[in-house]
């Protein structure tokens, strides 16, 4: 059997709007599992513990949440530029920075009664002290673009994303892209599809990841990342894990 998760990317009362479309769009396709990757902060503007109304409708959904960072909001690097334009959050940051950010990131979700046991950095771009601060304030696993990583055991999978850019030149390179990654990745095990609340506001993208969504349910089954972090089955029902001992990125 192979698995996908659908996530939901950029949660946060900024994207109010887009959040809503988005989970009509799934629920109309009969989606009943996803994933939900919580930004506090976005931008630095409304923070979610402002917005009673939007706490109770992201508990009312009963699905997974991510923590996806505190503000989303990064520096401008050239390394970083065919990923991101000043998205990285945590890009080259040091320890404390690193920890500063996280623990307020844990601080506001879980003052509105959220939790997060799993991180994916935005853009999907870390750095070298980002997993050991994870691990020291409890969270079991983080994913990055190509993999899906346990950090107690240090073992990862390859995990392939499926995404848009939401970048002009690169958005509409996107568009033209994703089909033929679909199809790239259709031999891997677990594939992720990640819907950015920015894609919602182009019927383009909205009108893909429909046909995308249809045809991954006919052939996977929806999973989330606690199912496969659960006792025994990160390691017993996939095939190429390896260790990541070592490896930054």
């Amino acid at each position: 059997m192979k698995y996908a998760i659908l996530e939901l990317h950029d949660v946060a009362p900024y994207y109010r709007r887009e959040f809503l479309q988005s989970l009509e769009i799934i629920e109309d396709l009969g989606v009943e599992k996803f994933s939900l990757l919580i930004v506090p902060y976005f931008w630095e503007t409304n923070p979610i513990e402002e917005d009673i109304d939007f706490i109770l409708l992201v508990q009312s959904l009963k699905q997974e949440i991510l923590l996806h960072g505190y503000t989303h909001k990064g520096k401008r690097k050239i390394s970083d530029i065919l990923w991101t334009d000043g998205e990285g959050e945590f890009s080259g940051l040091g320890y404390n920075e690193t920890y500063n950010k996280l623990s307020l990131a844990l601080e506001l979700i879980n003052y509105v009664g959220l939790k997060a046991k799993y991180f994916v950095p935005p853009a999907w771009i870390g750095n070298r002290y980002l997993e050991e601060v994870l691990y020291s304030l409890g969270f079991d696993g983080v994913a990055y673009r190509g993999c899906i990583k346990e950090l107690s055991s240090n073992l990862f999978i390859k995990s392939p994303v499926l995404t848009f850019s939401n970048r002009r030149f690169l958005s509409w390179l996107s568009l033209r892209l994703i089909p033929e990654l679909e199809r790239l990745f259709k031999g891997h095990n677990i594939l992720r599809l990640a819907i950015h609340m920015a894609d919602i506001k182009d019927q383009r993208k909205i009108n893909l990841w429909k046909e995308i969504i249809s045809r991954v349910k006919e052939t996977r089954r929806w999973i989330s990342y606690e199912k496969l972090f659960s006792k025994g089955r990160f390691t017993s029902p996939f095939k190429g894990f390896q260790s990541a001992r070592g490896m930054v990125y």
